[in-house]
């Protein structure tokens, strides 16, 4: 339920709050560019139990892929990405081990621009 509120913040106004977040599952949400045009999310491999964290053309029916973190050490399923306060966006395994974070504010601006959010935090 909390998840659903969060998915309806970033798709009506093209934000997200500090502590959302997505687990890497089958059927996970993304969340939405404030245009519509992206998501962002877990992208499942061909091996169904790694994902990729991504952004997307979200209105084509292929999920043409224009930005993935970390390609060399896909996201084992339940891996979970957050937006913290503190450290931007995190990417962590289920056990609570870092995989990918996007550390440098050039990454995490890229992003931001990409999916068209005006306030990230």
């Amino acid at each position: 339920m909390v998840l659903l509120q969060l998915m309806a913040v970033a798709q009506t106004n093209g934000s997200m709050p500090v502590g959302a977040f997505i687990t890497a599952t089958d059927d996970a949400p993304s969340w939405l560019s404030s245009s519509g045009e992206f998501a962002f999310g877990f992208q499942p491999l061909e091996y169904k139990d790694h994902f990729l964290l991504s952004i997307w053309y979200a209105k084509i029916p292929e999920k043409t892929i224009v930005w993935y973190a970390n390609g060399d050490n896909p996201a084992p399923r339940e891996s979970k990405v957050e937006l913290r306060g503190d450290s931007g966006l995190v990417l962590t395994d289920p056990q609570g081990n870092l995989i990918w974070s996007s550390g440098s504010l050039q990454v995490e601006r890229s992003i931001k621009e990409t999916l068209g959010w005006r306030d990230l935090m």
